[in-house]
């Protein structure tokens, strides 16, 4: 790969595609693993200019700036917005339809190619836009390995697919370049919004916008100025995704529900809770499940704790977790821990420790075999 880049002759391999469901139905492209590694080569030399560029309040696919953070700043923006919860605010939020299925490649590469020619000051500048057009000019949906029957895109609408795209339009979801890129396309938007239109209470996770102010009527005279820009730059507002209330109503937001006070997680996110339970309950009833995969039942339970916790979920953790949420069986090889905050694995059921006891018990026989031979 190395010899590739510098004799100009490398291009992308072919790309995994499937479909995943949760939290929506969506196409996935993983790249191959050396592309991965091109990819992350790009982002470590761009990156600090993209951070220098972005305004603090865009939170996806930033070091700290993940959906926690994003639903604590909202909660922020309302707080002093309405002084504390005394005066009238209004919360607005917007989504792009089928974002990175309608970035053009050629607007997005004229406008990275411009930025990096502007502040990209080191001597391989060159080979860090070729390897950028290589990457998002690529199409690996002509070219790829699906992972999973055909039959799962069914379902998907045709502007939610590559397959569908005319090959000039387009990034694929699952490339950490266009997560990247998709911040960047949209950078001058946040500007305008936040320095020039009025409204600095203001907060974008990937395509979904949040945007709080005193007044509902400029909030609306501000979604037609969103509305135009996108227009001019081959995007849509989608028109059925627009929500406009008194912060009072509760603000739905990238997994979070945040209310005067107090924020919650979303129902979605607790239903795929329960959904993870009943298939790993499911297991446990083959004998010796439990035995042999509690470090993977522990992950998975953990990984939605991890989340919960940062809400006010206590005695919904109580139910889920003692209410009878989780099988009998399962507690034969785990506990909670803290305030229901994780489940830990007893320390006998760990794959080292069953390995040790696996070896222990070879070396006995061995010994065993060795001392009736003699």
């Amino acid at each position: 790969m190395w010899r590739d880049i510098n004799a100009g002759t490398y291009k992308p391999s072919r790309s995994v595609a499937f479909i995943v469901f949760k939290p929506v139905q969506r196409e996935v492209f993983a790249a191959d693993f050396r592309d991965r590694v091109v990819h992350h080569l790009i982002a470590r030399k761009i990156e600090p200019l993209l951070e220098a560029e972005f305004i603090d309040d865009s939170y996806s696919t930033r070091v700290g700036k993940g959906t926690l953070y994003g639903i604590r700043r909202v909660e922020g923006f309302v707080r002093e917005c309405s002084a504390g919860y005394t005066q009238d605010c209004y919360v607005m939020k917007l989504d792009i339809r089928s974002f990175f299925m309608n970035i053009s490649k050629e607007l997005l590469c004229s406008r990275l190619e411009t930025f990096l020619r502007e502040h990209y000051r080191e001597n391989d500048r060159e080979m860090l836009l070729y390897l950028l057009r290589e990457t998002l000019f690529n199409c690996p949906e002509k070219n790829c390995i699906r992972r999973c029957p055909v039959s799962d895109w069914k379902g998907l609408p045709r502007d939610k697919s590559l397959f569908h795209s005319d090959g000039k339009h387009g990034l694929p979801i699952g490339n950490l370049t266009s997560q990247m890129a998709g911040n960047f396309f949209l950078s001058p938007l946040d500007h305008l919004v936040t320095e020039q239109w009025g409204v600095p209470l203001y907060g974008r996770y990937v395509d979904d916008m949040v945007l709080v102010h005193p007044s509902r009527e400029h909030l609306l005279a501000v979604r037609e100025r969103i509305r135009e820009w996108l227009t001019a730059n081959g995007l849509t507002l989608h028109p059925r995704k627009m929500y406009l209330q008194h912060y009072s109503k509760g603000i739905p937001y990238i997994g979070g529900v945040v209310k005067p006070g107090r924020k919650y997680i979303s129902n979605r996110t607790v239903g795929y809770f329960q959904d993870t339970l009943e298939y790993y309950n499911r297991l446990a009833q083959e004998p010796g499940y439990v035995e042999t995969h509690g470090e993977e039942f522990v992950s998975s339970v953990n990984s939605y704790l991890g989340q919960m916790k940062h809400f006010a979920t206590y005695n919904l953790r109580k139910k889920l977790l003692l209410g009878g949420g989780i099988a009998p069986g399962w507690w034969k090889v785990i506990y909670a821990s803290g305030h229901l905050e994780k489940i830990v694995l007893k320390k006998r059921y760990t794959a080292r420790t069953r390995m040790q006891r696996s070896m222990h018990r070879e070396i006995v026989s061995y010994q065993l075999i060795k001392k009736e031979a003699v």
